[in-house]
């Protein structure tokens, strides 16, 4: 999602060719049985998932993206540290992805991510007698791949746009001492709906707006077993994620690189609660808003056959936060992705 900033004017066309980059993500919130989910957050913000007049080919690109859930946090106040099991939840995804355009009007993506992700937890919460008994949990294994395709074909220039896909139930689900909210993987397979706009606010091109919004609802869900024996279904609160935001797009010849691209994005998030007997839908669910400065660096590597290297970095600052129950939240969420396009 994040290689690309798009020019509306023509005579920037063969310098950036990539489509957008539909990223994934990293965590939110965890409660008492820490909820880890939200991924959705980082599939929007930023020009550099919008395709722009002309594009076609596709791009391969490699992603990071880190949280570090470490605050305890209920409605939209912050809990004393002692104020649940749950202690941290840390994640590091790693997402190699693949886009492409056929044409004007219709393109695809394909991202398949991994995680390492670590979970600590006081099993001694709320004993009589307290006897503190924190352990860190780890688990590194495959995440949920997601395959979407796009239309771009509502206006000539390709500015506005529908996304449409499915996420697979590829992620593991089962890891040891991991709760079904804080698994990497949901083990559900869900149906995923968007759109974007983008244009121009100065006709010398230097202004663009964009704006973007994501809709997850899963579909069809799964069941483990409990520590009962009992089959016991999960199903994740579907999620609603918007972005809008601004971008100079004028920068050239800047050190090494022959474009940078600052920008400034708004994110908001809402989460609905999770259901099911393995679930805990008294602390799960959310809605945040994020501010989030950016920036995407362009280098021409084969200008005769468009050829460019992208590296585009961000930071996601919230700026407000309501947790249904007690969760674990992260102080910022931070994201680089570097990608090819051919």
């Amino acid at each position: 999602m994040k290689i690309n900033i798009p020019s509306i004017s023509s005579g920037h066309r063969k310098a950036r060719r990539a489509v957008g980059l539909l990223l994934l993500c990293a965590l939110i919130p965890g409660e008492a049985l820490a909820c880890a989910c939200g991924c959705s957050v980082f599939d929007v913000g930023s020009t550099t998932l919008l395709p722009k007049e002309g594009d076609h080919g596709g791009s391969v690109y490699f992603e990071w993206d880190h949280s570090d859930q470490n605050r305890s946090w209920n409605g939209t106040s912050k809990l004393p540290a002692d104020g649940m099991a749950d202690k941290r939840i840390t994640t590091d995804w790693y997402v190699v992805g693949l886009n492409y355009m056929f044409n004007r009007d219709w393109g695809m993506s394909v991202r398949i991510p991994t995680a390492n992700r670590a979970f600590t937890t006081d099993n001694g919460f709320g004993t009589d007698p307290y006897v503190a008994d924190v352990q860190t949990n780890h688990a590194s294994v495959l995440g949920d791949i997601e395959l979407t395709g796009m239309y771009t074909g509502l206006s000539k220039d390709m500015s506005k746009g529908l996304i449409f896909g499915v996420k697979l139930p590829t992620g593991d689900y089962t890891v040891a001492n991991f709760d079904r909210d804080t698994q990497v993987g949901t083990g559900s397979t869900d149906l995923i709906l968007g759109g974007f706009w983008r244009g121009m606010i100065t006709g010398d091109n230097a202004w663009q707006y964009f704006s973007q919004i994501k809709y997850v609802q899963p579909i069809l869900t799964s069941a483990t077993l409990n520590d009962q024996g009992v089959m016991a279904d999960y199903r994740p609160g579907a999620s609603v994620d918007a972005a809008a935001g601004i971008t100079y797009n004028n920068l050239y010849h800047v050190g090494p690189f022959d474009k940078v691209a600052p920008l400034l994005q708004v994110i908001a998030s809402h989460k609905g609660h999770d259901s099911g007997l393995a679930s805990d839908p008294d602390n799960t669910g959310y809605d945040r808003i994020f501010i989030s400065p950016g920036i995407d660096f362009t280098k021409v590597i084969d200008d005769a056959h468009n050829r460019t290297f992208k590296l585009y970095g961000d930071i996601e600052i919230p700026v407000y936060q309501y947790t249904r129950g007690n969760q674990l939240v992260a102080p910022y969420l931070a994201k680089i992705v570097a990608g090819y396009t051919f």
